[in-house]
């Protein structure tokens, strides 16, 4: 056997034991934002209030829905329904992973240590949302699904079929967090009028579905306590340090916020029309990327509109007002881009004009110096809060989004 594989066994082996012994820790230790699921999947099984004040910090925020669709693991103690809830995590990324796998490269076998280096650059992302026991894979999973059906041609449906089916997924994906609405104005923007009617028509269904629960007038009192919930809760997290939006990023830099780095002292309602402009800016960027990708012949990635739905993935977190860092988990369509170029080409594979400039390479690894080496174990806590009080994270995505852009506008991708 050569000494090569027995690096590779030898790495793996070692990845398994780290994995089961993070895996073993989390469990041990517990994920709190499971804990408020599951509590909210008990009180649906005894038909009680979902959003209490009371429960301080750790509110449910996501809608009476999603708590129906988790009450089957209120039936089961915390212990067994935090294993089961760990488990669907790992099944729901390795999906996610392998469909985001399947449009890069489609049935293409990928380069050594691919999976290896796109799991590390996203790391800081994914191990944050396991130990929290957050919904984002969930949701991942359901968008990618939507891509699935959107498309046109094959398979057991028609059209009309595969973008309503596309659409149920959109709206389970928008009913645990509306940030997966920044996919509408791009679908009516690429006219599924079909999948845009779908979401909005299961969604309304999916709202009233609690109604069989709880009665329509309870129902209503939920989804008003939601919005009470959301609206009252939001405001004094929009600049805490992990909080890595465009908003926080902006309030942070331009506002007398209470964390000693802002640069400019703006009143929040010129700060709010700064972060709406380049909110809008970004969208039209990518727009402009898609209409791009017709000059494209040969495209580098195997489905062209990968790009795009790299970036509509990151706008999820980006644009959101509590944008925690561990939500650019949805980056790892546009991490795997990257790094598939960076294994694929190794600046020898690829158009001659674009092999001259080796920016994107240098931004992924910069991309890496702001957000994964720079952590509370390699730095310590003081630079790490640093760190997240100026965005470095923020920046980060600022480079993934320049680094796919520059892909589409050299014609590669």
């Amino acid at each position: 056997m050569k000494k090569e594989n027995y690096f590779k066994i030898a790495l793996y082996v070692i990845l398994t034991i780290v994995i089961l012994g993070f895996f073993r820790h989390t469990l041990r230790r517990g994920m709190n934002d499971f804990d408020v699921v599951h509590r909210a999947a008990t009180r649906v099984l005894h038909t009680e209030n979902l959003y209490n004040f009371e429960d301080g910090h750790y509110l449910y925020k996501y809608s009476p829905f999603f708590a129906l669709l988790v009450a089957p693991i209120g039936l089961l103690p915390l212990s067994y329904a935090s294993f089961l809830w760990l488990l669907g995590m790992c099944i729901s990324l390795f999906f996610v992973i392998r469909m985001a796998k399947k449009m890069i490269m489609g049935d293409k076998s990928p380069p050594e240590y691919f999976y290896l280096l796109s799991l590390l650059l996203a790391s800081k992302f994914l191990v944050r949302e396991i130990r929290l026991g957050q919904t984002d894979f969930l949701i991942l999973l359901f968008i990618f699904l939507c891509l699935l059906f959107a498309p046109a041609s094959g398979g057991i449906f028609n059209q009309r079929g595969k973008e309503f089916v596309a659409g149920i997924f959109l709206a389970l994906a928008v009913l645990i967090k509306p940030t997966a609405l920044i996919f509408i104005p791009y679908f009516l923007y690429k006219k599924k009028f079909r999948s845009v009617a779908s979401t909005i028509f299961m969604s309304l269904i999916f709202l009233l579905l609690p109604s069989l629960v709880y009665g329509f007038s309870k129902n209503m009192k939920l989804l008003l306590g939601w919005k009470t919930i959301i609206s009252a809760s939001s405001p004094p997290l929009l600049a805490v340090d992990m909080n890595q939006s465009i908003f926080a990023f902006f309030y942070r830099l331009l506002t007398p916020a209470p964390y000693e780095v802002n640069i400019l002292n703006l009143s929040y309602t010129a700060v709010n029309a700064i972060v709406w402009v380049t909110i809008v800016g970004l969208f039209l960027l990518l727009l402009f990327l898609n209409r791009k990708s017709g000059a494209i012949g040969k495209s580098f990635v195997h489905n062209k509109e990968s790009i795009e739905y790299s970036l509509l993935f990151i706008f999820m977190a980006l644009f959101s007002p509590l944008g925690w860092f561990q939500n650019y988990s949805s980056s790892i369509l546009a991490i795997m881009i990257l790094v598939y170029y960076a294994l694929e080409t190794k600046f020898s594979k690829i158009p001659l004009k674009a092999g001259k400039d080796k920016s994107i390479i240098i931004m992924l690894a910069l991309f890496f110096i702001l957000v994964d080496a720079i952590n509370f174990e390699t730095v310590g806590r003081r630079l790490n809060d640093l760190s997240l009080y100026l965005s470095f994270i923020s920046w980060g995505i600022f480079i993934l989004i320049a680094s796919l852009s520059k892909l589409r506008y050299s014609k590669i991708a």
